[in-house]
């Protein structure tokens, strides 16, 4: 069994950015027993309001988006010069990505690893990747609410949340993905262009955007935080073999996420949750783990 590695960090189409991580699930579904039972990839959006599973865009933005407007983003490869909005597979609230953030997915098979099935098993462990890898650099954080991870914030200890994160199944395999907010100028964009949440975790208490979230010291290693990173998952699943995605299994990849763009991540009706209302998506979000993540 292997762990394979995805370095993906320059900017790419959205879209495509979002399948991907439902691409690499069906890959890793596919794989023969001496194959790949799990992955990491670190990735990059350039500026795109990602909604999620069950977020309603008119309760979450701050400026209207029409149904047109989104086909225009889509059409015309607008995403590289607008802020384009986006819906992803899973549960929790809407984020902001962009400059000034760094995402993360953890692929793994439950048919490997049906410890992970339950929700708060996986999400303990998983979280626990990515606490111990921020810790290495002297980053200390805690858990709040099913999937946050914060820094104590200011001399009143209230806490500033520098991470979110949810997840989704699909043919017996966990996609687990997050955001760390890297730098503090992505709060001001946040704040421009995203009210505040209709539902918010207990902690948050009413804060608005800059009372409430935080960032990673100045002094953070990106490189040191993923090799880190790469070592304590492959310690959790303890698989002895880790590999750079050869160049063959890349392009698989790519070549479903592609067709998965096509058909939902870009399609309008399932942005401006059409598709959702109606029933008809056949995202990974259909299992009931899915929508299990709370919005914050």
């Amino acid at each position: 069994m292997m762990v394979f590695e995805f370095l993906d960090l320059k900017p790419r189409n959205p879209f495509l950015s979002l399948a991907i991580d439902e691409a690499a699930c069906r890959f890793i579904s596919r794989q023969p027993a001496d194959g790949f039972c799990a992955g990491i990839r670190l990735w990059a959006n350039p500026e795109s309001v990602v909604l999620g599973r069950t977020c309603i865009p008119e309760h979450n933005l701050r400026l209207a988006r029409s149904r047109e407007d989104l086909m225009l983003s889509h059409r015309k490869a607008r995403w590289t010069e607008s802020t384009v909005v986006c819906r992803r597979a899973s549960g929790g609230g809407t984020v902001l990505h962009g400059p000034g953030n760094l995402n993360y997915s953890l692929y793994l098979s439950l048919d490997r690893y049906p410890s992970l099935y339950p929700l708060s098993a996986s999400y303990e462990a998983l979280l626990g990747v990515v606490q111990r890898s921020l810790q290495a650099q002297g980053i200390s954080c805690d858990r709040r609410g099913l999937s946050d991870l914060v820094l104590i914030g200011d001399d009143e200890g209230r806490v500033k949340k520098i991470s979110g994160n949810a997840q989704f199944r699909k043919e017996h395999v966990l996609v687990f993905h997050g955001t760390l907010i890297a730098r503090h100028d992505l709060i001001d964009r946040i704040s421009e262009i995203l009210r505040h949440p209709p539902r918010e975790p207990e902690y948050r208490a009413g804060r608005n955007h800059y009372s409430f979230l935080g960032a990673l010291p100045e002094s953070f290693d990106l490189s040191a935080f993923y090799q880190c990173f790469a070592r304590e998952f492959q310690t959790l699943l303890n698989v002895e073999h880790r590999m750079q995605l050869p160049l063959d299994c890349r392009r698989q990849i790519y070549s479903i996420a592609r067709g998965l763009a096509r058909s939902t991540y870009a399609d309008p009706d399932w942005i401006w949750q059409a598709r959702v209302r109606r029933g008809r998506s056949s995202t990974p979000s259909d299992t009931p783990m899915a929508a299990a993540n709370r919005p914050s």
